[in-house]
């Protein structure tokens, strides 16, 4: 998993679009937390870039320059209270799913909170997520359980993907504050051109205009 996962990273399309948005918000001490191994984004103001992976074999294969790496949870930060200018979590918040949809939100809102005390005063986080539609995130609520099961039987993790209002409400309910929001297009891609939309089940292929997802960035501060 960690490999297909870094692969995808590095050679997604929308990268650099996303670098054009996160980069010049980036402050002098930033925690990537759900780091995955990879280091997406480098900024000259950007002194000490920490990554923070529950996974040790996802730390160990991905690169090791400018970043130090450290293995732990997002649930259970062990840094001082304001140690960074900047948080990140980058394709991590849908893989915080619990066995039901309420405790889902709480986890989502335990690792934001975490992330929180964290920050510096005026510290910011930067987020970036695929987000559904409100209508498909609806529907997804409806199917929780068999979707569990499937993910299950298929041996991947379980995920629940959110829409950017829930993603916001999250923010808000968190302590953050002046949120704002960017959908990153797929413009100029074609819309039949065949993309995976699961890491682990990356020999499946559909169209790419029949993909509900976008990829969104949020940013708020603390």
């Amino acid at each position: 998993m960690s490999s297909r996962y870094q692969d995808l990273v590095s050679t997604r399309d929308s990268l650099q679009e996303i670098r054009m948005i996160v980069e010049p918000r980036m402050g002098k001490k930033v925690l990537d937390v759900g780091n995955g191994g990879i280091k997406e984004f480098n900024s000259a103001q950007t002194s000490l870039y920490v990554g923070v992976d529950f996974s040790q074999e996802m730390l160990k294969k991905g690169e090791s320059e400018g970043i130090h790496k450290v293995c732990g949870e997002a649930l259970k930060l062990a840094f001082r209270d304001g140690s960074f200018d900047t948080l990140f979590y980058r394709s991590l918040l849908h893989h915080l799913a619990g066995k039901n949809l309420r405790e889902t939100i709480q986890m989502v809102k335990m690792a934001l909170g975490q992330g929180f005390v964290c920050l510096q005063t005026e510290g910011n986080v930067l987020i970036i997520e695929p987000c559904l539609p409100s209508f498909f995130e609806r529907v997804e609520k409806l199917l929780y359980h068999l979707s569990r099961a499937f993910f299950f039987l298929t041996k991947q993790s379980n995920v629940f993907l959110f829409s950017a209002g829930t993603l916001t409400r999250a923010l808000l309910e968190s302590g953050f504050r002046e949120i704002k929001v960017w959908k990153i297009d797929d413009r100029g891609r074609s819309r039949w051109e065949l993309i995976s939309p699961m890491i682990g089940l990356s020999f499946i292929k559909i169209p790419r205009g029949l993909n509900p997802t976008r990829r969104t960035i949020f940013e708020a501060r603390k």
